[in-house]
Order: structure tokens, then C-alpha cells, then sequence
């Protein structure tokens, strides 16, 4: 247990530390990475010397050829062979000509031999990659045969290169874990913001660098004052809406005591309409808090109920899709967003068409009508609670612009998704997408 606590106080509380930690971190690695790269590149230095190594050796070893006789040359040459430079005697040979890639080499090589007196340097292709092949002559017209194994198999800058690239990746890799562990909480608080409004309160776990912990725990007590700030506005409203049906009923009551015809048509129509709006008002916050579970619902047979109790009442009402579709949904919550989205049709157009079909990204249902359909800028707007447009606040369709916000809501808690659009010809078409939780049956 000590051990762990220990462990826990060295990884710095705050942001700034762990960064700061990522980026020491970082160095560390490059730091270390450089010594042994440097360590290597004095090595690869060594080429230098090991070419005068060579030719030193080469010299004296032809020198030592020159005054052995002839009969004994070939055993010495062979004596003379180590595993860096292996030697050979011919009494003559024919060379291809040197390519020009051999070029800088010969140079390298020829200045040190001239260094030792010796001259007439001819490389060849070597049988290896990585060797260094070649011939000296004697002074009597025969030839030192030579090859240096691996001498070219370390390259400077080939080697170099590699170990840069390594290098880079290990610190970038290295860097970008730990930046990825830094970057977990703020992740969390995200996803937690961005469920902020669409739906229950989303408690973020307050965790990670002390900045996240703050930030976590602001934002926790942000979403309890926004809580408490929308159930004391929705206890108001409903108790406001609640308490006007008693004097509404109270005043349809008297008006209908009343002689005059005209004044008491009148009277009750405006309680009608506020009748209306209080409804309106109280299904919608009857709404906030709904917990209704989803179960397996036909939805064809309820989009052909709602049309045919509007066509049985005397509307243009039509319905188009199978006669049976089974899918999961909230029933009382998806049938308040078909009702409200025919009875608007119908008020704003006269005529509704509601379809239905299934696609592979879900189950689509689309209402659409004939009407004046809603200005391109007020498409979004609609949607807002309490917002109508301009040109519907009329007496004749009533409501206070809860329709479309129910409808919204609704739709969204059940994982799905709407879509408003004017069609080209004339009217309004609603598109709602619900996601096919684990298949639908369409008959």
C-alpha cells in the first residue's frame, strides 16, 4: 500500500506538471538517444582510420612480398592473410575496368598507400557487398590480390539517418501516449457537455489533473443549478397552467347563463382557446421528466389509426405502408408526435400524407401536406419551445407553439432524428428516422 501511494504522488496533480513531466520526459529520451547516437557516429568516424590501417598494412606486406622469392610467395601471402585482410599472389591478371562509383574510394585509399611509397592502386568489384577488393603491383610485373571484408558494411550516413528516424518515433510515440492519458478527462467532460440538455443530469466523474477535477466539478454543479432552475420553471408553469382551468371553468360556466347568443359564442370560444393553450402546456411539461420504457409497438397500425380518425372526421387524410410494422418505441410519447404532426398538417393545410417505410439506417415515417410550408429561415427556429411563426398566430389554428418542440424532444430521447423541408412542388414534408433496435417486422 505505501508502495502505490508513493507511486501516486510522483505523477504531478496539476496540468501544467503533467505536461511539463510529458515534455521532461521527451528530452530525457532524446537526451539518451543522441549519447548513443554519438557514441556511433565516432565509431563510423573510425573509417578514416581504419583505411590507414589498411594501407599501412598493404605496404608492408608488398614490401615483404618484394624480397621473398617467388616459389615462397604465394605461401607467405597467405600467412600474411588475417580475417580484416585476406591476401593472395598471382603472377599476372587481367582487371575490368573500374567503375565510377569506386572512384572516391580509390582516392581514399591511393593517398594513404602513397603515404607508405606505394603506388598503382586498382580496385575491383568485390564478390560482397560491404568489401573492398583490389591489386598492387610488384616490381617485377606480378600482383598482390586484396580484400578487407566489411569495411564499407557500416555507412555513416545511412546508419545516421536510420538512427534519427528511430529516435524520432520513440520520442513521438513516447510523447503521444502520454499527451493521450492527459487528454482522457478532458474527453469526459465533452461527451458530458455535450449530453448536457438531452436528457437526465450526466454526472462527470472528478478525476485526472486538478484543472479537470475543478472543471468536473464546476460543470456538475452547473448541470444541479440548471436542474433546479428548469424544475422550479416547470412546477410554476404547470401550477399556473393547472390553476386557470378552475376560473375557465368558472367562465364557460356563467357565459352560459348569458342572453346574449353572440356575446356567449364568443366567450366560450376564447375559453376553448385558452383551454387549448393550457393543455398544450401541460402535456408539454408533463413531458420533462418522462421515464416511459420502450417496448414493441406496431407502428403502421398506429399511423393508420390517427389517419383514419382524421378521415372518418371529414379530413383529406391518407396513410402509405404496410399493414403491420413492429418496432421498439416509447408507445404514449411516439403517438403524442404523430398526433401532433397530423392535427398541425391539418390546420395549417387541410390534407396530410403520412408514410412509412423502412431503410437500412431505420425506420422512416414521413408527413407531408400541401400547405404553405414554413420559410427556409424559420426551419430551425420552429423548433424552439413557445415559438411560432409570424404568419400562424391566428385564431384559427390556436396553440402556442409547443407542437413541434414535443416533437422534437420526443424524438431525440428515443434516439432518433428529424428533419424539416419545404417541397419543391408546395408544402411541408416531416421526416422522423427512429433506429431499428433489433430488427422491425414489416408485413
Amino acid at each position: 500500500m505505501p508502495t502505490l501511494s508513493k507511486r501516486v504522488q510522483l505523477w504531478p496533480r496539476g496540468l501544467v506538471g503533467r505536461v511539463t513531466l510529458v515534455l521532461l520526459a521527451a528530452v530525457l529520451l532524446e537526451f539518451t538517444g543522441s549519447t548513443v547516437f554519438y557514441e556511433q557516429a565516432e565509431t563510423y568516424s573510425a573509417d578514416d582510420a581504419h583505411l590507414a590501417r589498411t594501407a599501412e598494412q598493404l605496404s608492408t606486406d608488398l614490401k615483404l612480398l618484394s624480397i621473398t622469392p617467388p616459389d615462397r610467395r604465394t605461401t607467405i601471402a597467405s600467412m600474411l592473410s588475417t580475417s580484416d585482410l585476406r591476401l593472395s599472389w598471382l603472377t599476372t591478371g587481367d582487371l575490368e575496368p573500374e567503375m565510377s562509383k569506386m572512384h572516391p574510394l580509390h582516392r581514399r585509399l591511393g593517398n594513404q598507400l602513397l603515404m607508405f611509397g606505394q603506388g598503382g592502386l586498382r580496385l575491383r568489384r568485390p564478390v560482397q557487398a560491404g568489401d573492398v577488393s583490389g591489386v598492387l603491383p610488384l616490381a617485377d610485373g606480378s600482383i598482390l590480390d586484396f580484400t578487407a571484408p566489411g569495411m564499407l558494411a557500416r555507412h555513416t550516413v545511412t546508419r545516421g539517418l536510420l538512427s534519427a528516424a528511430i529516435l524520432a518515433g520513440c520520442v513521438l510515440l513516447t510523447a503521444s501516449m502520454l499527451v493521450r492519458t492527459l487528454s482522457l478527462p478532458l474527453r469526459a467532460l465533452a461527451r458530458a457537455a455535450d449530453a448536457i440538455g438531452h436528457g437526465p443530469q450526466v454526472p462527470v466523474v472528478e478525476g485526472g489533473p486538478r484543472e479537470v477535477r475543478l472543471l468536473a466539478r464546476a460543470m456538475n454543479a452547473m448541470q444541479g443549478r440548471i436542474n433546479r432552475l428548469i424544475a422550479d420553471r416547470t412546477e410554476a408553469l404547470a401550477a399556473v397552467s393547472h390553476d386557470l382551468r378552475t376560473p375557465l371553468s368558472r367562465l364557460r360556466l356563467r357565459a352560459g347563463f348569458l342572453d346574449d347568443t353572440e356575446a356567449q359564442g364568443a366567450i366560450e370560444s376564447d375559453v376553448d382557446e385558452m383551454e387549448a393553450m393550457v393543455g398544450s402546456v401541460l402535456s408539454y411539461l408533463a413531458g420533462e421528466d418522462n421515464a416511459e420504457p420502450m417496448r414493441p409497438i406496431d407502428l403502421a397500425a398506429l399511423l393508420a389509426t390517427l389517419v383514419n380518425e382524421a378521415s372518418d372526421a371529414g379530413r383529406d387524410a391518407r396513410y402509405v405502408g404496410p399493414d403491420h410494422a413492429s418496432v421498439r418505441l416509447q408507445p404514449l410519447a411516439m403517438k403524442r408526435v404523430f398526433a401532433n404532426l397530423v392535427a398541425n398538417a391539418l390546420a395549417y393545410a387541410g390534407n396530410v400524407v403520412v408514410t412509412l417505410s423502412h431503410k437500412p439506417d431505420g425506420v422512416h415515417v414521413r408527413v407531408e401536406d400541401d400547405g404553405p410550408g414554413i420559410p427556409e429561415s424559420e426551419l430551425d427556429r420552429v423548433l424552439t419551445p413557445f415559438y411560432r411563426v409570424e404568419a400562424s398566430r391566428g385564431r384559427a389554428t390556436g396553440g402556442l407553439g409547443l407542437g413541434l418542440a414535443i416533437v422534437q424532444r420526443e424524438v431525440m430521447r428515443g434516439g432518433g432524428r428529424l428533419n424539416l423541408a419545404n417541397r419543391p412542388e408546395r408544402g411541408l414534408c416531416v421526416t422522423i428516422v427512429m433506429p431499428d433496435r433489433n430488427g422491425s417486422e414489416t408485413v
